[in-house]
């Protein structure tokens, strides 16, 4: 909040503005986010294609719900619009990497690659 309260200030807006900005755009967020932020895309190709099936993959594997983020900070799983790759659906993005013809089963392989002795 103090950080939406300093940018409204600065530019000499309404804290609103500035507030409805920062939770309009979806990679933006009020709320903290963990080192990884797993962006699980619900468009109808990702939908039928087994979406589902590999969010609760994540969860499980994390031991959180959508929207939440892992006690350690180091997770946060959020759903997000097309991600534009609906060829190789259901796909994620994991900050700025893509990764798509996932199932429950490379759920774990996924998360493997951030670990932390390889980060």
């Amino acid at each position: 909040e103090a950080e939406l309260v300093q940018v409204a200030r600065a530019m000499d807006i309404p804290l609103s503005t500035v507030y409805g900005v920062a939770t309009f755009y979806s990679l933006f967020s009020v709320q903290p986010r963990g080192k990884y932020v797993i962006r699980i895309c619900e468009s109808a190709p990702c939908h039928i294609t087994g979406a589902q099936a590999v969010i609760g993959a994540f969860e499980q594997a994390l031991g959180i719900r959508m929207g939440d983020t892992t006690a350690d900070g180091r997770f946060t799983l959020e759903f997000t619009s097309c991600l534009g790759v609906c060829g190789v659906a259901p796909a994620v993005m994991i900050n700025q990497q893509v990764y798509g013809n996932l199932t429950p089963d490379k759920v774990l392989e996924v998360l493997a690659e951030f670990s932390e002795d390889k980060v």
